[in-house]
């Protein structure tokens, strides 16, 4: 599944650059997250691969829903514009994710960056990998000296919604404001773009407040495969896609720590 979501990844690439390269035109969903005509002509092509290389299995995108099934257990998981405003705003670290699911768990993660040539991606139980434009791939390994104190952290998040410094998205107010506090240093990262830094090593912890089954499915093995934690902002590690919050970290003890400083 691994080699299909790759190559998946790879037909679209062109796609969505040379979108990118004009883009402007949006349009707001009911629940003001941003969309364009190239967030549905790369959720169709995607459809369109898995259809042919993988007929009988059921598809969950971001633009057009469940395909293939009446509830979602396992299959392919796809957001075609990860990080849409920053696609139409002109920052080049939007990225096109691509999950494999099964009963729930996924197991094969795909974050492709196409507007830098960056592919992270990763299987269960075969570990993590970066593949640049140069075409070289290297495996992704976090070292024992990662932190395990958020005082010795670089700690990011993807924005101040559902958070202390604005609450008027999201049902949980979380304490980002204490992170900012603690932390060794803090940035904000583009959506996937920071949780594949905590999988380098660039960063230690990444926060997101806010999400939805296909922006976590795909980062999900590829943290655990580079040999980080991930759970939910509550602390939980079971069904983390569906959680509707992500923390990724370097280590276990850090994300616990982590958890602690996010909620009342």
């Amino acid at each position: 599944m691994l080699a299909i979501a790759l190559e998946a990844a790879k037909s679209v690439r062109a796609m969505t650059v040379e979108a990118f390269q004009g883009a402007g035109s949006f349009d707001y969903k009911p629940d003001r997250s941003v969309v364009t005509e190239t967030d549905l002509r790369v959720e169709s092509a995607l459809r369109e691969h898995f259809a042919q290389h993988t007929p009988d299995v059921p598809i969950l995108g971001e633009e057009f829903g469940l395909e293939g099934d009446t509830v979602f257990e396992s299959g392919w998981v796809i957001d075609p514009i990860d990080g849409t405003r920053a696609f139409i705003y002109g920052i080049p670290l939007f990225s096109t994710l691509i999950a494999y699911v099964e009963k729930g768990e996924p197991i094969v993660g795909v974050i492709s960056f196409p507007a830098i040539s960056t592919v992270v991606y990763a299987a269960k139980g075969q570990g993590c990998y970066l593949k640049t434009h140069n075409g070289l791939s290297r495996r992704l390994t976090l070292g024992t000296d990662a932190p395990k104190e958020v005082a010795n952290a670089v700690i990011s998040a993807s924005g101040i919604h559902s958070s202390t410094y604005n609450q008027r998205e999201g049902t949980t107010i979380y304490h980002l404001d204490r992170v900012v506090s603690c932390a060794r240093d803090f940035i904000f990262a583009n959506d996937a773009y920071q949780h594949a830094m905590v999988a380098t090593g660039r960063l230690h912890g990444a926060i997101d407040t806010i999400m939805k089954p296909w922006d976590s499915a795909a980062l999900i093995p590829c943290i655990r495969e580079a040999g980080g934690d991930v759970c939910s902002l509550s602390g939980e590690r079971d069904n983390v896609m569906f959680s509707g919050s992500l923390l990724s970290a370097s280590t276990p003890e850090l994300a616990e720590q982590l958890v602690k400083l996010m909620n009342p």
